[in-house]
């Protein structure tokens, strides 16, 4: 059956490693019996998101963004901004490839085309921000939030996934606390946080211990808040995250949630997806499986991804 694709890439994504494959993803997909279009993103701010509305609104039966997670999301952005829904595909070329690693596919971008013409796929949660930006794995507020989108590409390009984790190591000693109210689902916090994430799956940052029980499809998020800590607690916290035992801390808020008001004292920055985001106040709400993804489902369902 021929089904429409719209693949939309990122030149600078993984040192343009997707130009470099590009021909056999697009064979691999006309093989499959996909009418491809390919569409480069541009330098206007947005622009892929921009392109995967448009392509929503035509009716193509899919959208595939090859890139890391930023085009990710902007492709994400664009299908929910459209009153149709394309099914969503991966194609990872970026640092991280948080979500794609969530959704059971292959690193290398060539056997993710192969799992994308399988067919096979899930429905899968969103996150709204403020009732007019989405997100598909992670939201995050703070101060070390910044390192998301703030590492050069100069060093995401020589050093990958390392770089963020070079980047945070070295915001540490400045790491601030910040005076927030937050409200999910009935309860209410006040007090000095040092970051939080509202998280959609398991991976953030290239990390699978944060929260190693969330769910992409059930309907809520898994939300982490640090409390304020002396730097030698930080330390010990992040050797219990090591050992995945980091939830069982006093200094750290656990709660699987539907819905979560953030806002704070002094402006915060929120970021998604690794996407700056603006700052507080934020409302954020689990939009229950609001999208149709391609995925691994066989490695979904044994969780051996």
């Amino acid at each position: 059956m021929l089904k429409t694709a719209m693949l939309i890439y990122n030149p600078a994504a993984g040192q343009n490693k997707f130009r470099k494959i590009m021909p056999k993803v697009e064979k691999l997909l006309l093989e499959a019996e996909y009418d491809v279009t390919l569409v480069s993103s541009t330098e206007e701010p947005k622009s892929i998101t921009k392109i995967a509305k448009e392509a929503s609104d035509r009716g193509f039966d899919a959208i595939i963004a090859a890139g890391g997670d930023g085009t990710v999301n902007e492709v994400v952005n664009g299908i929910m901004l459209s009153s149709k829904r394309p099914v969503l595909g991966i194609l990872p070329v970026g640092t991280t490839n948080d979500y794609a690693r969530a959704l059971g596919f292959h690193f290398d971008p060539l056997v993710a085309a192969k799992q994308i013409a399988d067919r096979k796929t899930v429905q899968v949660d969103v996150g709204c921000c403020n009732g007019c930006e989405y997100f598909i794995n992670n939201a995050a507020v703070g101060r070390i939030t910044e390192i998301t989108y703030a590492v050069p590409e100069a060093e995401k390009k020589r050093y990958g996934r390392l770089a963020y984790l070079f980047n945070g190591l070295k915001a540490l000693p400045n790491l601030k606390p910040a005076n927030v109210s937050l409200e999910f689902d009935g309860e209410h916090f006040e007090g000095s946080i040092l970051l939080g994430f509202i998280n959609n799956s398991h991976t953030v940052g290239g990390l699978e211990s944060l929260v190693k029980k969330a769910e992409i499809s059930d309907g809520y998020f898994d939300m982490i808040v640090l409390k304020k800590v002396s730097p030698a607690k930080l330390f010990s916290l992040f050797l219990l995250l090591k050992r995945g035992k980091h939830l069982e801390s006093p200094d750290v808020i656990y709660r699987r949630v539907k819905k979560v008001k953030i806002d704070a004292a002094q402006p915060l920055n929120v970021s998604y997806d690794g996407v700056y985001g603006g700052k507080t106040p934020y409302e954020i709400e689990n939009l229950h499986q609001a999208l149709s993804v391609f995925a691994d489902v066989h490695a979904l369902k044994s969780n051996q991804f």
